[in-house]
């Protein structure tokens, strides 16, 4: 079929198949998908925890990953403590013959192991959850505050204004000041450029 004329799925399985391949991501493989899960609903979980958080780097991604992956697991282990519970109440009814009800502390005493370990698991998928999230809005509030930092762009500001030359500063030498002559000292003669230049000015005249 030409691609112009492909319209895409039509029906709900196809459309929450096709949104559910388009996240890359490795925990939203099929392989978390058990017995009677959805991929329609982890899709959809994905989608709305992506659209609130908007993740921008692979760092706010894993967060948002494990975001995800503890809901997800939090959702399974609430329909397994149903599960535990009606599992109980019907062994309590197995070994008691005589009893026709059983009520939530019978149960809970029949197979108070499973209940344990199971809250075990639901205790650190809220921890993994809450730490997770923490983490997101600490993000989010360093970005918040670095946006703040920033001045703000203004096209008019950043155009390139001719540089005014600075004028160089003139050095001006000094002359060295002569230090001063010694008390008594003699003077010596100022010589005469003429005599100096004339070697006949130097004999002496005949009487």
């Amino acid at each position: 079929m030409p691609a112009a004329k492909q319209t895409g799925p039509r029906t709900a399985e196809g459309k929450a198949a096709c949104r559910f391949n388009a996240l890359k991501h490795g925990i939203y493989s099929e392989q978390q998908i058990m017995f009677d899960e959805s991929a329609q609903d982890l899709a959809e979980l994905t989608a709305e925890y992506h659209e609130q958080h908007n993740p921008s780097n692979a760092t706010e991604r894993e967060l948002v990953d494990t975001l995800v992956h503890n809901e997800w697991r939090l959702r399974r282990m609430r329909r397994v403590e149903a599960v535990l519970w009606e599992h109980a109440a019907n062994s309590y009814l197995t070994q008691h013959p005589g009893e026709e009800a059983c009520n939530s502390a019978d149960a809970f005493v029949t197979n108070s192991g499973a209940f344990e370990r199971l809250q075990r698991i639901v205790n650190a998928c809220e921890r993994n959850y809450h730490r997770a999230l923490k983490e997101l809005n600490r993000l989010a509030k360093v970005c918040a505050k670095v946006g703040q930092a920033l001045p703000p762009a203004n096209p008019a500001s950043q155009q390139q204004k001719p540089s005014t030359p600075t004028p160089a500063i003139p050095f001006r030498q000094t002359p060295q000041t002569p230090a001063p002559a010694a008390p008594n000292a003699p003077v010596d003669p100022i010589p005469n450029p003429e005599s100096a230049s004339d070697p006949a000015q130097k004999q002496p005249q005949a009487a």
